[in-house]
């Protein structure tokens, strides 16, 4: 593993991974949580919940440094659930932003890092003129700039420091939607390139963007979808409720997996040659349109839960702690499991 015992003791302790991001191929960031016990849940529900209170740390890893040096921390104080994205474009940093508005001033605060001092940048709102207009649900890269989806059929690129283009209004309100547009996207996305993107959520809700214009797809259900995965096989896969599963392009669609998964597919990403999926029960491939468990060993396997990839590397994050990929071969970053036995043996051989 690739943390020391100090370090996992004053930062890592009793948390998991909310979400993850690669900037390049040395420099890994993830979003923690504290990992609660019942107990704890139970004190905090009788006290009147309230998401904001659990400490939140963006954690960057670097991976080319030495063991002991490699771990970066800032804490987000007061923040709600928060997701990650990286950027190579304008410049190579983590962004990193609250998925839900904050009351009472109804922003979604974005925090950088990288290429220079940590920073605050300017909120996200549902202001004239901003893009979001739900809750932000997704942050991906695309061609080196990081791209931004949520709910209302939101979407955006991010141009530089507090400046994004949206592309929200450009989206036209389909025929007789009424009432069913609550359902709608967008909750993932994904794309060949910045002119070939398809987004999708909602109830059956996927469009095909080329850069300047939407297009509804006439997709072949209307369960909730939830992950998009452009792959280098020149396929689109999407996958929704219990991990219904469809690949294909345009208007050309077939179902590979029926679902019956207890969780969908929270992240799906293309790294070699297949389709890597993720929820916190575990990790699948699609290969050649078979939908089937990934063969990992047990210390990866537990880190089950988001995924990310970037400059020939694929990040899992979860749980159970962290592992990438690269060159063929599977590497820990660090495994909460194993970290808690030590610290409690660290403890037992300390003690009077």
């Amino acid at each position: 593993m690739l943390i020391t015992l100090d370090e996992y003791k004053k930062f890592l302790k009793s948390t998991f991974f909310r979400d993850c991001s690669v900037r390049d191929k040395n420099i890994f960031v993830f979003i923690t949580e504290p990992d609660l016990t019942d107990e704890q849940i139970e004190e905090e529900e009788a006290n009147g919940y309230d998401p904001s209170l659990r400490l939140k740390q963006v954690a960057t890893f670097f991976k080319d440094q030495a063991v002991g040096t490699q771990w970066g921390w800032s804490p987000l104080v007061g923040w709600e659930s928060t997701i990650t994205g990286a950027a190579q474009k304008p410049l190579n940093q983590s962004i990193n932003g609250e998925q839900f508005a904050v009351f009472p001033s109804m922003e979604s605060r974005v925090f950088v890092t990288g290429s220079g001092p940590a920073y605050q940048d300017k909120s996200l709102t549902a202001s004239k003129g901003d893009f979001l207009r739900g809750a932000l649900l997704r942050l991906k890269t695309i061609n080196g700039w990081l791209y931004a989806c949520g709910g209302g059929r939101s979407f955006a690129k991010r141009l530089d420091k507090g400046t994004w283009q949206s592309f929200s209004e450009a989206i036209p309100t389909l025929e007789n939607e009424g009432e069913n547009g609550i359902y709608s996207g967008f909750r993932d996305f994904d794309g060949f390139n910045e002119q070939d993107i398809y987004a999708a959520g909602g109830n059956g809700d996927v469009w095909h963007f080329d850069g300047n214009r939407w297009t509804p797809i006439a997709f072949p259900t209307n369960e909730p979808l939830q992950s998009v995965c452009c792959g280098g096989d020149g396929n689109v896969y999407i996958s929704g409720y219990e991990g219904l599963t469809f690949m294909g392009r345009g208007e050309r669609w077939k179902q590979i997996h029926r679902g019956g998964i207890s969780l969908g597919f929270r992240d799906m990403v293309w790294y070699e040659d297949r389709v890597w999926c993720t929820s916190d029960y575990g990790v699948w491939t699609i290969h050649n349109g078979r939908v089937e468990r990934a063969k990992l060993p047990d210390d990866i396997g537990s880190c089950a839960g988001h995924l990310y990839t970037g400059d020939g590397v694929l990040l899992l994050a979860g749980l159970g702690g962290a592992a990438f990929k690269e060159n063929g071969q599977w590497h820990s970053i660090v495994s909460f499991p194993v970290m808690e036995r030590l610290l409690e043996l660290d403890q037992a051989s300390s003690a009077p």
